[in-house]
């Protein structure tokens, strides 16, 4: 752990040192949304955040400023020309606020995603958890024929996801051990990226468990999701501190069904063998990936339109004037927040 978090101090202070030059700070007297969270707020929170506010109001989004804001934040006032900080001792006009304070605020934010996992309700005062950040900054993506039957992509580094935090907080299998059984199974290819794109019309992975390790050469973030949707499904393993990983969701946004061992992190549930398939124990690991490819193609396509309304209905769009002066939830990735 300590190790990963050495790493990711590195790439944080490189990303400043590169895109600092970029940091705005508010210096206009036009109407703003106003964001002050808690200094504990992981980046992709304030992305979500970001990316939801920015497809309801159009007046800029201005953070509350601080040192480790800044460091943290810089790499996106690059990407995102409509976000700013604070001007230390200046007065906004703040049509919306977002924080953390009951009598003030438009928006209270609370990091209670515990409310979500816990029920398989849907939670109107959540706010959607993101793809990877990247892919609100393109335009749609093309759906491709199926040509592939399960796809599994990501990091797979044994220091890194052979712990027991997932474990031990959320009762489910980590990655390693997920990674280590898919292993062992009869129909794995395992390829790099580029293989991935060269062969995908020959055939060769239909009716196969493709697996792309990152170590072993991984698609472009900005091309991803297009090669994805060639496929019927996906297999999710959890995250290295939460069980939801952003490959869920873009898997869904192009109707790719999911097979995850946590469809309650999801706002509402997934319905096994609905919009999803489920595995649970490390021998399900087996009998769920012959099942997947066992299946009809009328059950296939029946169950991707399943996962294209879901994803439309409940993570595509989120509306702030319905859910105005009420509670607002999101997921933080903060183990102090999520357990």
């Amino acid at each position: 752990m300590i190790f990963v978090i050495k790493k990711k101090i590195i790439k944080k202070l490189k990303e400043f040192k590169l895109n600092y030059s970029y940091v705005r700070f508010y210096r206009e007297k036009e109407p703003v949304i106003y964001v002050n969270l808690s200094h504990r707020t992981k980046v992709r929170t304030y992305l979500n955040l970001f990316f939801r506010i920015k497809a309801v109001y159009s007046e800029p989004i201005v953070v509350k400023f601080s040192v480790l804001r800044m460091i943290f934040l810089a790499k996106w006032f690059n990407e995102l020309d409509y976000i700013y900080f604070a001007k230390p001792f200046s007065e906004f006009n703040k049509i919306k606020t977002f924080g953390h304070n009951q009598r003030k605020d438009d928006f209270v934010v609370n990091y209670n995603y515990k409310k979500i996992y816990t029920s398989d309700n849907y939670q109107k005062n959540a706010l959607p958890y993101i793809m990877h950040p990247s892919n609100y900054l393109q335009s749609e993506t093309e759906i491709l024929p199926k040509n592939i039957g399960i796809l599994m992509s990501g990091n797979f580094e044994e220091k890194i996801y052979n712990t027991n935090v997932i474990p031990d907080n959320f009762g489910l299998l980590n990655r390693w051990e997920i990674y280590t059984e898919i292993l062992k199974h009869k129909k794995l290819l395992s390829i790099s990226g580029d293989e991935l794109v060269r062969d995908l019309n020959s055939g060769e992975f239909r009716n196969k468990l493709v697996l792309m390790k990152w170590q072993s050469g991984a698609i472009p973030t900005e091309k991803w999701r297009y090669y994805l949707s060639s496929a019927e499904f996906i297999f999710c393993a959890p995250g290295m501190t939460m069980p939801m990983c952003h490959n869920v969701l873009e898997a869904m946004s192009v109707g790719v069904i999911p097979i995850l061992n946590y469809p309650h992190w999801l706002n509402p549930s997934l319905k096994d063998n609905v919009n999803c398939l489920v595995y649970k124990s490390i021998v399900d690991v087996k009998s769920i990936i012959d099942k997947a490819l066992s299946l009809s193609s009328e059950e296939k396509i029946k169950m991707s339109k399943e996962v294209l309304n879901y994803y439309r209905r409940y993570y595509e769009l989120f509306d702030f004037n319905e859910n105005s002066n009420k509670e607002l939830i999101l997921l933080n990735e903060n183990i102090k927040d999520l357990i």
